[in-house]
């Protein structure tokens, strides 16, 4: 089936209630659809002690505790690496051999579940095939192809539906974000939990004066790019999902300097820099400018390659001011 998050959360909300849920799905979309909400979702409804027509209170002591990552009978496998191995899915089997701790019910997540080793998918087949009573275990992915055939056979495939972008621009803004930040958030792949939780660990007008401090450095062809790489963005993108977001703001801005340079008819996504990004489209070749966006779109593979950090902004720094010299 295929659906939006409200109504997946509905729908399950009936099976639950009808004591009708699967032992084991598989959650397909958008990384922005909703898919790990759904799934924690899922858990607070089943352990919820104050459920209220259908729906989990989110107040109580289980689902606050579900919602922390506290529930012993509730485990999410994440991995920021490029593969989940075959010890990771193992050491899940274990778990899915022991009786609910404090409950007779347990729930296993296992995030981006392509992620999967060949010897991993297998393994969990295993188990697939011979399901444990009062398991229940959810794989979430954003690339179903990548999904062993045999594996996909054995699970209920549900499709969550990405909300819009006016629909998720709203949302940010709600979280207390600008309306040009807001905007550039809203067209990338992250959920709404995802940018919360940054929320928690930098301020945003922060990280993007921060951000703009270094493009505007190398957009000026000055070495105190590099500077500024280890004195302030090594700092201010420290977590592991906020790295992944700088790809995504520099091609945002980048594809605004395309826009600009070549005064293509589509909004800007930065739309509080145009005078700025006007300045140097002035200033820069058409070749030039293409070959800063082809630079960037290539960050994202070197990320995946497990290449650190530090080096990934090192390299594309000085990449981009040998393109601009």
């Amino acid at each position: 089936m295929k659906a939006s998050l409200e109504t997946l959360e509905q729908h399950f909300a009936t099976v639950i209630a009808a004591n009708e849920l699967s032992h084991a799905y598989l959650f397909v979309g958008a990384t922005n659809s909703g898919k790990m909400t759904l799934a924690q979702w899922i858990a607070q409804r089943l352990f919820c002690t104050n459920v209220k027509d259908g729906q989990p209170c989110g107040e109580c002591a289980e689902c606050r505790r579900i919602e922390e990552g506290n529930n012993p009978d509730y485990l999410v496998i994440q991995r920021a690496t490029r593969t989940i191995g075959v010890d990771e899915i193992r050491g899940l089997k274990q778990e899915l051999s022991k009786s609910g701790l404090e409950g007779r019910q347990r729930v296993f997540v296992i995030q981006d579940a392509d992620k999967m080793t060949p010897a991993a998918a297998n393994s969990l087949l295993k188990f697939l095939e011979e399901p444990a009573s009062q398991v229940v275990i959810i794989l979430t992915t954003t690339r179903l192809a990548r999904i062993l055939p045999t594996i996909q056979s054995r699970l209920q495939i549900v499709t969550l539906q990405s909300p819009t972008l006016a629909t998720r621009e709203q949302a940010i803004q709600q979280l207390g974000v600008d309306s040009t930040f807001s905007h550039v958030l809203s067209t990338t792949q992250f959920s709404l939990e995802d940018i919360q939780g940054w929320l928690e660990q930098v301020d945003a007008v922060q990280l993007q004066q921060t951000f703009w401090r270094w493009l505007t450095q190398i957009l000026a062809r000055k070495d105190s790019a590099f500077t500024l790489v280890q004195t302030q963005i090594l700092s201010t993108f420290k977590e592991q999902k906020l790295q992944q977001l700088l790809p995504d703001l520099l091609l945002a801005a980048l594809s605004d300097l395309f826009t600009v340079k070549f005064a293509l008819n589509r909004p800007l996504n930065w739309t509080n820099q145009q005078e700025n990004l006007q300045q140097f489209a002035n200033q820069f070749s058409t070749q030039q400018v293409t070959a800063l966006l082809e630079i960037v779109l290539g960050l994202r593979s070197m990320q995946e390659a497990n290449v650190s950090f530090q080096n990934v902004l090192e390299y594309t720094t000085l990449r981009l001011l040998v393109v601009l010299a």
